[in-house]
């Protein structure tokens, strides 16, 4: 029961949350310069539909006010907008009328989610270990090079990296791994690390702080003087409580990671979200804009909710409020 009211309460904060997101990023979209179809807009749309009669002209802009709305208050436009997006009717592009946006979306957003969640697998599979390592020889040189090395990779953007990469790969050792592109591993590869870089740091430094905390329980000490291996008590003991600590942070990683993919895919020219977002907030695309935000914040909120979910199954005494 208990578990059933959170979950009550969680996904009505997710959509008045969600529903303010959308309301201000389309009243900001709204006062910003410009009109929402403009000229080009229009003249690449009707193109595409092949209308060229006035007759249709004045009918496909009909169709686009019926549809959003575009004629009434802004409140109306307001409220019309987010009722249609919370109920996944995304109806066109203004830019690309003959092609719905839940096919650009189904198209994009599998390619985004595999740069995020390839890059937190990437993280996880590399940062554990060295946060491990880090506090097991806490307070030596190990501990101090790997410190400092997190704090390195934390430092440097995803993105500076991904140029960096372009400009090592392109430039001074073109051939060696591919700097554009979708749809091999290797053109994946250079990505994906520009991603993990800055997760990695943060996954050897919080499991080297959780890890810490867990080798100084008087559980740790207890399993050594009944003579259990030092091996066996970091691993199986430490590193399992550790694990909770660290799912916590995982979440909002994740989350980041896929703001962080927007910028990544420019770089490497890569078909996901971030190339319909390139296009769609230039030319004012209202609907392919608003929509990409919508769907980035449910991912947000969806992963925190999902990180809420595991913390309790492996933590039981901690209680959903």
């Amino acid at each position: 029961m208990n578990l059933v009211k959170f979950l009550c309460k969680r996904i009505v904060a997710i959509v008045v949350t969600i529903s303010l997101v959308l309301g201000v990023g389309y009243i900001l979209i709204y006062i910003s310069p410009g009109t929402f179809y403009n000229a080009a807009n229009m003249g690449q749309g009707l193109s595409q539909l092949q209308i060229s009669d006035p007759a249709l002209y004045q009918q496909y802009l009909n169709s686009l006010n019926s549809r959003y709305g575009l004629n009434q208050p802004l409140i109306v436009q307001v409220l019309k907008y987010i009722w249609h997006t919370l109920t996944f009717n995304f109806g066109t592009s203004f830019e690309n009328p003959s092609i719905p946006i839940i096919h650009q979306l189904a198209q994009a957003l599998p390619i985004t989610a595999i740069l995020a969640f390839a890059s937190i697998a990437l993280a996880v599979l590399v940062g554990v270990p060295l946060g491990v390592l880090a506090a097991v020889k806490r307070n030596t040189w190990m501990d101090s090079a790997l410190t400092t090395v997190s704090l390195g990779g934390q430092a440097i953007p995803s993105y500076i990296l991904a140029v960096f990469f372009v400009l090592f790969f392109g430039v001074w050792f073109p051939g060696l791994l591919p700097i554009n592109g979708w749809g091999t591993v290797p053109e994946a590869v250079l990505p994906v690390v520009a991603l993990a870089a800055g997760n990695v740091a943060i996954v050897t430094r919080y499991t080297r702080g959780s890890m810490v905390e867990a080798l100084r329980q008087d559980y740790v000490r207890t399993a050594e003087a009944k003579g259990v291996s030092h091996r066996r008590v970091v691993l199986r003991h430490a590193l399992r409580n550790s694990l909770v600590a660290l799912v916590t942070v995982i979440g909002p990683t994740l989350a980041f990671t896929f703001v962080s993919t927007l910028w990544v895919e420019q770089i490497f020219t890569i078909p996901g979200m971030g190339s319909l977002m390139a296009q769609a907030f230039p030319n004012k695309d209202v609907p392919l804009a608003i929509t990409a935000v919508f769907i980035l914040s449910l991912l947000i909120m969806g992963m925190n909710l999902v990180v809420d979910l595991l913390y309790r199954v492996l933590d039981p005494r901690v209680k959903l409020q």
